[in-house]
């Protein structure tokens, strides 16, 4: 299949464009390749999850990568979580993933850029985002310098967690698009003065809070060694020839094309 055209709207203002590593799509089950993710291994003594990123609990099969949350005790807490990134950043364009997000109360499933201070930049993210306690629905969210935007959650025709779809966003300096399997679902207001303007390294992990964060993504009755598949991640600079998780990846119709309904929070 030849690769398709990324067709987001052009950048209105000339200034508008961020430096970016180019596009690329990579088959979770082909490798994990060492040379362009990063395997987290380390602690989180500071930070809301219950426990260390261990790399030990980034698994590979022939169908993509598995990233589970395990009763261990840890530095951080008595929970351990998997977590991959990209060693370069990304600036606008189209980001899409397959996944199949982890089943349980207290666990996070997510796909999502990231910058902040660690790089010495504004604290910049755009997520997707799943709780294990109900995977019929489906979690948006952005960030500019720490504060966040306008988030959102909608119901899903469909359990997340029963198999693969198709999750992306489009980000440009005129907005943010969500899509599920290829359907927009959700999009920032004209103007939005929270829209992230810093390149990010693209994330994706599963895991569990420390006690506070329970009344979000429930009390942690998960049962230990849950997992978050991901077999597909790509992305596509604005305007380029660049394949994507899309061509390969043909979502099953579902009698309802989109979500109906949605939360909004500011």
């Amino acid at each position: 299949m030849p690769p398709r055209v990324i067709t987001l709207p052009a950048p209105s203002r000339a200034h508008a464009k961020l430096p970016s590593a180019p596009g690329f799509i990579t088959l979770l089950g082909d490798t994990l390749n060492d040379a362009f993710f990063y395997r987290a291994n380390y602690s989180n003594p500071t930070d809301a999850y219950g426990g260390d990123w261990a790399h030990e609990n980034i698994g590979q099969s022939a169908e993509g990568a598995d990233l589970s949350v395990r009763r261990q005790a840890s530095r951080s807490g008595p929970y351990t979580g998997g977590e991959m990134k990209t060693l370069k950043t990304y600036g606008y364009g189209r980001y899409e993933v397959v996944m199949r997000p982890a089943r349980g109360s207290g666990l996070v499933s997510s796909f999502f850029t990231y910058t902040g201070a660690y790089d010495g930049n504004p604290h910049d993210e755009i997520d997707i985002e799943f709780l294990g306690l109900d995977t019929t629905r489906i979690h948006f969210n952005y960030f500019r310098n720490g504060r966040t935007g306008a988030s959102a959650t909608f119901d899903l025709p469909f359990d997340a967690a029963e198999e693969d779809h198709l999750y992306a966003f489009e980000w440009t300096a005129e907005g943010i698009t969500w899509f599920v399997d290829g359907e927009p679902y959700y999009k920032t207001v004209e103007g939005d003065a929270f829209l992230p303007k810093t390149p990010g390294n693209i994330y994706f992990n599963a895991w569990t809070g420390k006690p506070g964060m329970a009344g979000w993504h429930g009390k942690p009755t998960f049962e230990s060694g849950a997992a978050a598949h991901y077999s597909c991640v790509s992305f596509s600079p604005i305007g380029e020839e660049s394949r994507a998780c899309s061509d390969l990846f043909l979502p099953k119709r579902h009698r309802s094309a989109y979500a109906q309904t949605a939360q909004l929070s500011q």
